[in-house]
């Protein structure tokens, strides 16, 4: 590496391997980090294995091997165990999710080869298949626990990654929609990304998921191949197609290869595109904001806007909550009022462009008859999906005045 500081970094987790990158700043392009320093070996499993008795750890292919020949505890379906929220018994002991999580990724981010890597990271973007409550849940944990704090780590899907990549490459690359064909054995899916430039931000949005099973006989292969890609790419038009995964070769993709490069279409494979997204949307995020003239529409981004009216500062305001264009599971905030007279709370959902309002009333049964403007809430509003909020609301009294009366209420709103 070029760098000992201020790194920026991408980490992709998928159950079967793990890549590791990060940003060079002088070829200005994210660089794949090799599990064995010397050669080409990117991609190593999502195993972790501890050595019984002792505290020794091994992540990857070193994982597998301590746990077969050394009789290890290993734990070879690890990005199974990170999205549950139990744990596993290791050497007699209880350990969480994100507990062999962090270790695990204190041991991947040790590949970098620089002294106190986790103090040298500026961000950390990993990206995973596909993102649920209990997998953000579980980074979010262990991240924190090696203290990558909320401001130098990003949590996003393939999809997002993707969108990163490709809009970080030469304009004239998107001018038109982008496709993308993800491999997976004998499985292959395609996703589009489409921008409306007549918005602004310009408006990016994925095209819905499309999937079809390839023969396994070669030649077989390359004409389902090249009638599936017709099928997705024949009713728009696109200036570059990306293909990635395992399951596509050159050496049986003779007549499908001639069709996706049809029409000046730029097409480019590899196996390394979402880790190097991730670490496209490290920098973006921490320093260029290049993107920032785009929104990207994807499937974790909350689509409306939340918040209340209140007075600050002796001013009627909308005070916001939730963001529309925030992924929810970064979308969370904590917020101390005073109540008015009232005995509930009035909350306003507005859609992205503005053209509509909702209102949302939430009850506050039970809460102890004070004078106007003596009662005081803790607010906590957290987005349990794209599509959810869950509010808790807790009383705090007033000072010295009047005590907490320990009541807390919580309830889910309909984004």
């Amino acid at each position: 590496m070029n760098e000992v500081r201020h790194i920026l970094a991408g980490l992709e987790l998928t159950p079967k391997g793990t890549q590791l990158s990060y940003y060079d700043r002088q070829t200005k392009e994210p660089v794949s980090v090799p599990y064995k320093v010397g050669t080409n070996l990117c991609v190593y499993p999502t195993a972790l294995c501890k050595i019984e008795g002792r505290r020794e750890w091994h992540i990857g292919i070193e994982a597998g091997y301590f746990g077969s020949q050394t009789g290890g505890i290993l734990i070879d379906d690890l990005y199974d165990v990170i999205g549950q929220e139990e744990g596993r018994l290791i050497d007699g002991r209880q350990m969480a999710p994100w507990e062999l999580l962090a270790i695990y990724l204190r041991e991947s981010l040790a590949l970098l080869g620089v002294p106190e890597i986790l103090t040298a990271i500026d961000m950390l973007t990993i990206t995973a298949p596909h993102l649920t409550k209990p997998l953000v849940d579980t980074i979010k944990k262990a991240a924190d626990s090696l203290g990558l704090k909320s401001d130098r780590l990003t949590i996003q899907d393939h999809l997002e990654s993707f969108y990163y990549y490709a809009y970080s490459q030469r304009e004239e690359l998107r001018a038109r929609d982008l496709g993308l064909f993800t491999f997976d054995g004998n499985k292959v899916t395609f996703r589009s990304l489409s921008t409306d430039h007549l918005t602004k931000p310009a408006l990016v949005r994925p095209g819905e998921a499309v999937d079809e099973e390839l023969p396994e006989i070669m030649a077989d292969r390359d004409v389902a191949f090249l009638k599936f890609a017709e099928q997705c790419l024949e009713k728009k038009l696109y200036s570059a197609i990306y293909i990635t995964g395992e399951g596509f070769d050159t050496e049986w993709a003779k007549r499908s290869i001639p069709y996706l490069c049809k029409g000046k279409r730029h097409v480019f494979q590899g196996s390394n595109l979402f880790v190097r997204g991730a670490c496209y949307a490290s920098l973006d995020k921490k320093e260029t904001h290049a993107l920032k003239g785009s929104l990207y529409l994807g499937e974790d981004l909350v689509r409306t806007n939340l918040g209340m009216e209140m007075i600050v500062r002796g001013n009627p305001s909308y005070y916001p909550l939730i963001s529309a264009g925030t992924n929810w599971f970064e979308a969370e905030k904590t917020c101390e009022f005073i109540l008015d007279d009232k005995d509930h709370l009035a909350f306003a959902i507005n859609t992205m462009d503005g053209r509509s309002r909702k209102f949302f009333r939430m009850d506050l049964p039970g809460l102890p008859k004070r004078p106007d403007r003596a009662t005081r809430l803790r607010l906590t509003a957290a987005c349990t999906s794209r599509d959810v909020c869950r509010v808790t609301v807790e009383d705090l009294g007033f000072g010295g005045f009047y005590e907490s009366s320990g009541l807390t209420w919580e309830d889910t709103l309909p984004l």
